[in-house]
């Protein structure tokens, strides 16, 4: 890997393919579960829950020598959201991935879709196409080109990737070897009760056991997590002070939340006892509400009725949540809620309400609009797409995305359909170890979670 110490230098450098072996400890189906404390020290990094052979990490040692060092420790990366990608390539992706964590401390995957905000001064745009989407932040600023990668297949074979200027040119091993490699970290959980639990992208569902979760991530390796004891909720946070699993178990007669990351959360202080029993329950979301140090909280579901988890100074207080809507805000510290429940609240600043024969939606990213919807669907949610407002609607087994003009099945699916809250997103549990995540203004699979 000699010569590679300019970010500014032009590497046609063919690092030798990653070899067809299995990964130490995955063979015959044995089960990778990192064993967390109730501390929370365990760190969450690009490659938590599967491990890679040597040559992978030789080829992150070749890009990491041409990584500027960000100017913080944690690393937006805004990842496009394609369907019908190649393993091949996501798994040299994944070595960027890892290559800009090694500079930079962390890695904060962002999808280029529906993406707003300022232009972060040390994120960077990885993309699976030759021409990276134009993306345009406010103030009409533009990725710089020194901070923009690109992982592209080739014809001949190759995976050839940018980095700024530096070129490079890989020979990872096949496709079906690729992707064994990229889901190796969880291979064996019979996946339960999956759930987009914030407006990030990600999805979390239960292990085998009660105590054990299953935390996918966008661009990443999916990892399997043992808990110090049952989960009954469970989020992921990757903020700027924060990459941790947040969890609520019971352990020992207790009902605590517990951390599994970095960062520093007074969240931890939530933790009482209880006279009920978590194993058995369904997943639930765990939206958080830490806005101040003096108010704290998280609400959850059980039983099928929302809970409030809550620090008063001096006191912890369980109880049912006097709200009828709870839903995940864009931060994830903040948590949406309705106490009259009426009307729709939709992804960002959406809101919809029932006017007979159609809907009428708002938001601060689109004008008022009237969305017709037949007699007969249940309206499910309102999402953003293709720069406008979407509703998705269920007849049956069909979900349809309807807009002012248009109308189009997403899925069709006799169970239960998932909703994201930040993203135009839907899934769907096809196997006991498949999940597919659909993309709802075309209804191409975009990520698969597999078990299997």
């Amino acid at each position: 890997m000699e010569g590679l110490s300019s970010p500014e230098a032009v590497v046609p450098r063919q690092v030798p393919g990653i070899p067809r072996t299995g990964v130490p400890g995955t063979s015959s189906g044995e089960k990778i579960v990192p064993e967390t404390t109730s501390g929370g020290t365990m760190e969450l990094r690009a490659l938590s829950g599967a491990d890679q052979e040597p040559a992978f990490h030789a080829a992150v040692d070749a890009i990491a020598a041409v990584v500027p060092k960000p100017r913080y420790q944690h690393v937006p990366v805004f990842l496009d959201d394609l369907p019908d990608t190649s393993a091949r390539v996501d798994l040299m992706r994944l070595a960027v991935l890892v290559a800009l964590e090694r500079a930079g401390g962390t890695v904060h995957p962002v999808p280029v879709t529906n993406q707003s905000g300022y232009l972060p001064d040390h994120g960077w745009l990885l993309s699976r196409e030759e021409s990276p989407p134009a993306l345009t932040f406010l103030n009409d600023e533009t990725m710089p080109r020194e901070r923009t990668a690109t992982v592209v297949g080739g014809q001949d074979g190759a995976v050839r990737v940018t980095v700024g200027e530096a070129r490079f040119a890989f020979d990872p091993p096949a496709e079906q070897e690729c992707r064994r490699l990229l889901d190796a970290g969880a291979r064996g959980a019979a996946l339960s009760f999956p759930v987009f639990p914030a407006a990030g992208p990600f999805l979390l569902a239960r292990g085998n056991a009660p105590d054990e979760i299953v935390l996918w991530r966008l661009g990443l390796p999916t990892a399997w997590f043992r808990l110090p004891g049952p989960v009954l909720a469970g989020t992921y946070v990757s903020q700027s002070h924060l990459d941790a699993l947040i969890t609520l178990v019971e352990v020992d007669g207790e009902l605590l939340v517990h951390v599994t990351g970095e960062g520093d959360t007074s969240l931890v202080k939530l933790r009482t006892p209880i006279d009920f029993g978590v194993a058995g329950q369904d997943l639930s979301p765990l939206y958080l509400h830490a806005v101040e140090f003096w108010d704290v909280g998280v609400y959850f579901r059980r039983d099928g009725e929302w809970w409030n988890l809550r620090w008063s100074p001096g006191h912890v207080l369980l109880g049912p949540s006097s709200s009828k809507l709870h839903q995940p805000d864009s931060f994830p510290f903040h948590t949406k809620l309705d106490g009259a429940g009426i009307g729709l609240r939709g992804t960002g600043s959406g809101y919809g309400w029932d006017r007979g024969p159609a809907w009428e939606v708002t938001g601060t990213d689109w004008e008022d609009t009237l969305i017709p919807v037949p007699p007969g669907e249940e309206v499910l949610h309102l999402t953003k797409a293709g720069g406008g407002p979407v509703l998705l609607t269920r007849e049956g087994s069909v979900v349809r995305a309807r807009t002012r003009d248009t109308a189009h099945t997403v899925v069709e699916f006799d169970g239960p359909v998932l909703l994201h809250h930040g993203l135009p997103w839907v899934a769907v549990q096809r196997s006991p170890h498949l999940v597919e995540i659909i993309d709802v203004a075309t209804g191409a699979v975009l990520h698969r979670l597999d078990t299997a």
